[in-house]
């Protein structure tokens, strides 16, 4: 029960940090556009979408930073506290084959939801491509498939999810991470976007469990998070590809399951 009850406590203040970050960000945008002269509430709400992204990846860079912080000043061994551990390639392969299957069916399934944080984030890096040739493609990249999936695996996964475990079953420390990981999502996405993260922490807890290696969570999550970039309504006009895409994809997400708990078994028979 202490275990548990510390696990929540770290993901409190993580999303206690976050959410106040943005909010002193936002502050400062808001008098940044007022120094620009800029007196509309409408215009000034339009100027903060526009550097959204900006916001979202200084966040993601002050969250890390953070993290590392709050274990680093103690002098806490962080390598064994967040199961900084090696990997053997063909467990990352399982890994990555499993959640980017996962992602890539609920992406397609959800092909036609309206999320607003992701339109939002979209224009914004039209918005900063417009300033600067690809910097919104490179700012998206950069939030996407680095400062997310370590921001987020190392407060879900190599601090929630030990503390957790400490003290209780590792199931439980799978799906409350899990459970968490989706409810951070709630504001992003609504039930929706919960929905998906839940799943995809369900498959990061197994990672975790079965190959003790955050650093392989990390890259399983940029790989779960590569279908960002991938499929849009454009690419995908045929209903029928849709439909087929979304069911080879649960077929290889169900078989890389297999896969990785066979593995498992076989372990522990050796």
């Amino acid at each position: 029960m202490k275990g548990l009850l510390r696990g929540i406590g770290y993901f409190l203040l993580y999303v206690v940090f976050t959410v106040v970050v943005q909010v002193v960000l936002s502050m400062l945008i808001v008098q940044f556009a007022v120094g620009k002269g800029i007196t509309d509430q409408g215009l000034i709400e339009d100027f903060a979408n526009n550097n959204m992204l900006g916001m979202t990846v200084v966040s993601g860079l002050l969250t890390i930073v953070f993290l590392y912080l709050i274990f680093k000043i103690p002098k806490k061994n962080i390598r064994k506290e967040w199961k900084l551990n090696s990997f053997e390639a063909k467990d990352l392969f399982k890994g990555c084959l499993l959640l980017f299957s996962l992602s890539s069916a609920f992406s397609l399934l959800t092909l036609n939801a309206n999320i607003e944080n992701a339109r939002i984030i979209a224009l914004s890096s039209l918005y900063y491509s417009k300033l600067f040739p690809y910097l919104g493609t490179i700012l998206m990249i950069l939030n996407l498939l680095v400062l997310a999936p370590l921001a987020e695996e190392i407060a879900l996964r190599g601090i929630v999810y030990t503390r957790i475990e400490k003290t209780n079953k590792p199931i439980v420390a799978i799906i409350v991470s899990a459970v968490l990981f989706g409810l951070m999502h709630l504001m992003a996405g609504g039930i929706i976007l919960v929905l998906g993260a839940v799943i995809m922490g369900l498959g990061f807890g197994l990672l975790l469990h079965k190959y003790k290696s955050l650093q392989l969570c990390v890259i399983a999550h940029i790989c779960a998070n590569l279908p960002d970039f991938i499929y849009s309504q454009e690419r995908f006009t045929s209903q029928g590809l849709v439909i087929g895409l979304i069911a080879a994809f649960c077929v290889i997400a169900a078989a890389s399951f297999i896969w990785i708990l066979k593995g498992k078994r076989e372990s522990q028979k050796a």
